[in-house]
């Protein structure tokens, strides 16, 4: 829907694959303000949700449910980051909130978006997954994923896939 949305108003998104190096320069501040940049992720994993806005039900439930499981994240040495467009101070309050144990990237300028080829209408980016790998490299791209499992599958998907 949203490859189709994008093509009728001429916008264009990244192609990016599996196996392509993510620079390391690539950066975004999280709720507090601190700069989280893909080069200081080398050595562990790292779980990008993208997710339309904040304090919305679907991406509450996602929200919480990455939440939930993110010590079993941890445990597989990955670290989670939400990411969309609102400014710091609308992630605080969805953090505060939720009780959200996740750091919350700030994507207002779309780099991160654009980067990772997650396509973007009226602010707001469509619900995409992508786990970056130790070596720093895509190691997985999902695109439209459902709010209420998304969490668990990509968990699984790393017990299953991490070397």
């Amino acid at each position: 829907m949203w490859r189709f949305l994008a093509s009728l108003i001429g916008v264009s998104v990244a192609q990016v694959q599996v196996g392509q190096e993510v620079p390391p320069t690539l950066s975004a501040q999280d709720e507090t303000g601190k700069k989280v940049s893909m080069g200081d992720l080398r050595g562990k994993w790292a779980v990008l949700f993208f997710y339309p806005h904040d304090d919305t039900p679907g991406c509450t439930r996602q929200a919480k449910e990455f939440s939930r499981l993110h010590t079993d994240f941890q445990k597989l040495g990955a670290q989670v980051y939400g990411v969309s467009g609102q400014n710091a101070e609308s992630h605080r309050a969805f953090k505060k909130k939720h009780n959200l144990t996740i750091p919350l990237l700030v994507d207002s300028t779309a780099s991160l978006s654009d980067f990772f080829g997650v396509k973007r209408m009226m602010g707001m980016c469509s619900r995409d997954v992508v786990v970056v790998s130790p070596q720093g490299k895509i190691a997985l791209i999902r695109r439209g994923v459902s709010p209420d499992t998304s969490a668990q599958e990509i968990l699984n998907w790393l017990r299953e896939n991490r070397q």
